[in-house]
């Protein structure tokens, strides 16, 4: 499955996150992130939807029959 914006933006994020406040757990960072994710603006937001739109893109096609069953 291709990642959405927020697992994009999560993946990005979470390195910084982790070398500022190693005893965080994952709740602990995933809320962070998730904070920080309402607070970007809508021009931050719309770009990681764009870079999400182009990891379906490459999924696509390197996956063409590729059906999502939960």
């Amino acid at each position: 499955r291709p990642p959405n914006a927020f697992i994009l933006y999560r993946r990005a994020k979470q390195p910084a996150i982790l070398a500022a406040h190693r005893n965080l757990t994952n709740a602990e960072i995933s809320r962070f992130i998730s904070s920080c994710w309402k607070s970007e603006t809508d021009e931050e937001r719309l770009a990681w939807e764009r870079y999400a739109d182009q990891k379906k893109l490459e999924h696509m096609q390197a996956y063409p029959n590729y059906v999502y069953r939960p």
